[in-house]
């Protein structure tokens, strides 16, 4: 695995193509030689339309001709033949494009910043996990409309295809490690399905911290077996529990088995311990108001050098998850998808995983460099500084480079996170948008002649 000194090592060989020295052409070759992907030698070949996907995602435009001009400027700028601005031959080989080679890529760029860290970045020398969930729109297509119908609340022809996704964060270096998307609802479309859908990605001795949907005594139990620690917001008193041990590190609880839930058969059921042993810590916050209040978290984690104030304050970082939701959706512009079919869809939605993974591997770089945490590091002001460089470090003779790219990693380790504990704001806008009618009936039949009248 690349050590990120390693990585650093390969920015001054940059293509100029978006990320190309940390996701260099060897290794997309690996993954679609994995994958057992065949092609021809043609201008979009996988690797270019990967590097094209990755540089569209980025932009603000987020259009296929942006992108398409970004090969050519980029064609031109190494010397090699310029091809066509019609965007048809990108956008097939885009559709070309495997979902699994753009998951596998953009889970071994988390896997291998995760193992290239540094260990006083982790907590307590262990892997710690953030999983929660969000939801993404996408075009209304009939296509998209069947596979993520819209909510049954909005009327027919006026919502627009909604989907639930999950996510595993790294703690440490915010990179994403796993996703999965599924209905908005429906039977195992649920946060807490489709984290179990990646527990392979985990690995003994990783922690997992979540919010009170997680507080589960069925999922407690799964990640037990597999030797992985959760660290959950108690949702509520559990009949039948009783405390152990007091504590000023927390309290040992016994927790009974819950009621078998339905959809689960009585042979699984059964495979579950009648109780389990967990420890509780009282944990201190302060809510909108900015009045110290207290919470319960509860917890695998048995070990008495751990004490309940780190256990807190493990719980508190979850928060961090939140953030990197926020940055994937709208400083990456995930949350309004723009692909019409379910396939580019997801392809859509493991490009923009790729791309922020990168970024966050650039900025593990400049965290390192810069002798600070990447956590501590802005996202949107790495972002910018990124894409505010890429087009002098492509334009720059290779002996220029270095310089350049010094500059780049130190303006993205200047811009940092601001500490504002017990910050809150009123969720509201003070500029009132322009005013614009809403659209009450489908479009198709809001353009009909007799109905024009309604929306001038």
């Amino acid at each position: 695995m690349a050590s990120l000194d390693a990585v650093r090592a390969r920015f001054a060989r940059n293509e100029g193509l978006p990320f190309a020295d940390v996701l260099t052409e060897t290794s997309i070759r690996d993954v679609l030689h994995e994958h057992g992907v065949q092609y021809r030698d043609r201008v979009f070949n996988p690797v270019t339309t990967i590097w094209g996907f990755l540089s569209q995602v980025l932009s603000e435009d987020h259009s296929c001709r942006d992108a398409v001009s970004r090969i050519i400027a980029h064609r031109a700028t190494s010397g090699q033949a310029v091809c066509s601005p019609n965007t048809s031959s990108y956008c097939d080989a885009r559709s070309r494009l495997f979902t699994g080679v753009l998951s596998t890529l953009a889970k071994q760029t988390a896997e291998e910043l995760q193992m290239s860290i540094d260990r006083q970045w982790k907590w307590n020398g262990r892997s710690v996990f953030i999983v929660d969930g969000s939801t993404v729109s996408m075009p209304d297509t009939p296509e998209n409309q069947q596979e993520y119908p819209q909510p049954p609340i909005q009327k027919p022809g006026l919502g627009f295809p909604l989907a639930r996704i999950a996510v595993l964060l790294s703690l440490a270096t915010g990179a994403c490690h796993d996703l999965e998307i599924a209905s908005y609802q429906g039977k195992g479309t649920g946060e807490k399905s489709l984290f179990r859908r990646m527990y392979d990605t985990l690995q003994p001795g990783d922690v997992v911290v979540a919010d009170a949907l997680f507080d589960d005594y069925f999922i407690t139990w799964e990640l037990y077996q597999r030797n992985i620690d959760i660290v959950a917001r108690a949702q509520c008193e559990r009949v039948g529990s009783r405390i152990l041990e007091r504590s000023p590190k927390g309290d040992l609880l016994v927790w009974q088995r819950p009621s078998k839930p339905r959809g689960m058969t009585k042979e699984q059921y059964r495979s579950y311990p009648e109780s389990l042993v967990m420890r509780q810590v009282a944990v201190d916050a302060r809510d909108r108001n900015n009045r110290v209040t207290q919470f319960k978290v509860v917890t695998t984690l048995l070990n008495e050098s751990i004490d309940g104030q780190q256990i807190g304050h493990l719980y508190e970082r979850r928060w961090e998850g939140e953030v990197d939701i926020r940055s994937i959706k709208s400083t990456m512009q995930m949350d309004i998808l723009r692909c019409k079919t379910p396939d580019m869809v997801h392809k859509e939605i493991w490009t923009h995983l790729l791309a922020y993974n990168l970024l966050r591997t650039v900025m593990a770089v400049a965290a390192d460099e810069n002798d600070t945490e990447p956590r501590k590091v802005s996202f949107k002001g790495a972002k910018q500084a990124l894409m505010a460089f890429a087009p002098k470090i492509e334009a720059a003779r290779p002996e220029d480079r270095a310089t350049l790219i010094d500059a780049m990693l130190t303006t993205i380790a200047y811009h940092r996170v601001g500490n504002r504990p017990g910050r809150w704001e009123p969720r509201a806008r003070k500029r009132r948008p322009k005013h614009a009618a809403r659209l009450t009936q489908p479009r198709h039949i809001a353009k009909l002649p007799q109905n024009r009248s309604k929306w001038f």
